[in-house]
Parts: structure tokens; sequence; C-alpha cells
């Protein structure tokens, strides 16, 4: 009879174990070292407050009382009726209109003049404004910045007779555009 199939039966069954055993350490040693390096990460992070700009435009007649005035059919911006009232051939009158920026961002400003609907002038007096374009910055903290533009009517200087006792609304338009 032969042992020899027998003894290597009994080795191969107690090897296993050991193996077994073996295997099992290197599991859990991969693990472990998988975990420590695991435990080596790390993150920082940021956070940057952000706030849209304010935009403000508002106008005066005196550099002094500033109101809003931004619906055309409802204007609040009047120049006086003095102001331009009898008009006579070849005369030139200038108002200056006042425009602040009590916003944040600086604004780009366009000036525009034109006859209301309704002039009853046969021939309109010439309306200009100046300037016609310009930058108005932003506020500086609460103290709002200012420009001017100058409104000027003249009438021609060969002003036909049928012009006398008539009338006309110039509006004024300043608009705005925000701006870096």
């Amino acid at each position: 009879m032969d042992t020899a199939p027998a003894n290597r039966s009994r080795r191969r069954s107690r090897k296993r174990p050991l193996i077994a055993t073996a295997l099992a350490l290197l599991a859990v040693g991969g693990i472990g070292a998988a975990a420590t390096s695991a435990a080596w990460t790390d993150n920082v992070f940021f956070t940057a407050p952000a706030q849209a700009a304010t935009f403000d435009l508002q106008g005066s007649l005196d550099g002094t009382t500033w109101v809003q005035s931004d619906n055309p059919n409802s204007v609040q911006l009047v120049v006086p009726a003095s102001t331009f009232t009898n008009l006579l051939p070849g005369q030139t009158r200038t108002v200056t209109l006042y425009v602040e920026n009590t916003g944040t961002a600086n604004s780009a400003l366009v000036a525009s003049a034109a006859w209301a609907s309704g002039s009853t002038f046969t021939t309109n007096p010439t309306i200009s404004v100046s300037p016609a374009s310009s930058t108005l910055a932003a506020a500086n903290g609460a103290t709002p910045t200012t420009t001017t533009v100058t409104l000027t009517v003249s009438a021609p200087a060969d002003w036909a007779p049928v012009n006398q006792g008539k009338f006309g609304n110039v509006v004024v338009t300043v608009a705005g555009t925000a701006t870096s």
C-alpha cells in the first residue's frame, strides 16, 4: 500500500488554512493601505459673494431738487414756461438741466431733444442739447455724481410772422446705459 497520496493530501489540508490566512492578511493590509492613503486627502473651498450693481439716474432743474422722471407719459421735470416764452426771430435761449447718478454703475449718457406732437409753430425753432453724449461715473459712496446738459432753442432770423403766438413743447431725453 502506497501512503504517498495520503501524505500529500494531509500536507495540502495543512497548507490551505495557511494560504487562506496569508490571503486574508494581504487583503486586510491592502484595504488598510487604501484607507491610509484615503486618510491623506484634503480639500479646500472658496466662497465669493456676488451682488448686482445699482443703476439710478435722476434729473433736476436747479441742481438741488432731484426726481426720477423716468416715464415719458408723465414727465416730472418741466422747464419753466418763461424760459422760452416770447421768442423773437433770431433769438437763442438756453437752459441748463442736471443729471445725477446715485447708482454703483457708471453710465454712458446720450441726450436728445425733439418737439412733442401738438406744436403749433409753422416752422419749429431749432433745438439742440449738448453734450449729446457723455459718461457719468458711479456715485462715490453716498455722494452722487452729477453732470449738466444744456438745451438750446434758436428761432430762425427769418422766422415768418405766422409763428406769432404759436407754441410747442420740447422733450429732452437723457438716456443712460450702465457701463463698467
